[in-house]
């Protein structure tokens, strides 16, 4: 599967493609066709209302209305960390999911209507712009609401600590990948929450694959010890340790892989 998204990757596939990818982890059964024509479906009535239409804003304003008022859509506030708001065919079938996942809803929609959308990486409240630059900044996670200053106000002071850490970059869209990798390691830290290290793993894998980062190895390496699987284990600390990890965080995966390696070299003895 992370040779599969890889390969989307490099053929550009798109980002509801990718996600419902790394979705069949968890769900073996799902048909990625059936998955795709179900965002078929969902664009066709917009492009009627959208007929004719060429206004950034009116555009945004009716593509909220749609998705938000009469699909149903919305941010799960109940339980943001449900690993379910990261799964887009969880997120279609329930209608909440995490900003992220949304969004890529509004760009999925967007493209099969002829709008232009991208996925613009807030820190902490991923945000779409509806149309090429300047656009019209949309919160998917707000039902759709349009994002002006003094919103971008707030999401700075709660994301950034303050309104003076606002940068231009935090509005720039990201590419495909970055926004799968942003989506991945959402899932990542909600399997963690639920001490769910089997799929925490498996999530950890596709980022290896996808970043190379030492981290996400370490990460690997640590649910691995957690399953029991000591070999395994012991490979991916020792390649985080190689790697030259800051020193306070190698001090205490060293003692990890230390015992870890002790207790293998027990075991075998």
């Amino acid at each position: 599967m992370s040779r599969e998204l890889v390969q989307g990757l490099s053929s550009a596939a798109p980002i509801e493609e990718l996600a419902l990818r790394f979705a069949r982890d968890a769900y073996p059964m799902l048909r990625l066709e059936n998955e795709l024509r179900r965002f078929d479906a969902l664009a066709a009535p917009l492009a009627l209302k959208l007929e004719g239409e060429r206004d950034h804003r009116s555009i945004a304003l009716t593509m909220g209305e749609y998705l938000h008022d009469e699909v149903g859509l919305s941010g799960d506030e109940g339980d943001y960390h449900d690993p379910r708001n990261s799964y887009l065919n969880e997120v279609l079938d329930r209608r909440v999911g995490l900003p992220i996942s949304l969004a890529a809803i509004w760009m999925a929609v967007g493209r099969r209507v002829g709008v232009h959308v991208d996925g613009i990486g807030f820190p902490g409240h991923f945000l779409v712009r509806v149309g090429r630059e300047p656009g019209v900044l949309v919160d998917p996670f707000r039902e759709g609401a349009l994002v002006n200053q003094g919103e971008l106000e707030r999401l700075a002071i709660h994301h950034l600590g303050g309104v003076d850490n606002l940068r231009a970059d935090h509005l720039i869209p990201v590419d495909t990948r970055a926004m799968l990798v942003r989506m991945l390691v959402n899932l990542k830290h909600a399997h963690e929450r639920r001490g769910d290290h089997a799929r925490a793993l498996v999530v950890c894998d596709r980022l290896v694959d996808l970043t190379d980062a030492a981290t996400f190895r370490r990460d690997r390496g640590l649910h691995a010890h957690a399953m029991g699987a000591m070999t395994a284990a012991l490979a991916d600390l020792d390649a985080y340790l190689d790697s030259g990890a800051p020193e306070g965080d190698a001090e205490v995966v060293r003692t990890i892989r230390d015992r870890l390696a002790y207790a293998t070299k027990r075991r075998l003895s």
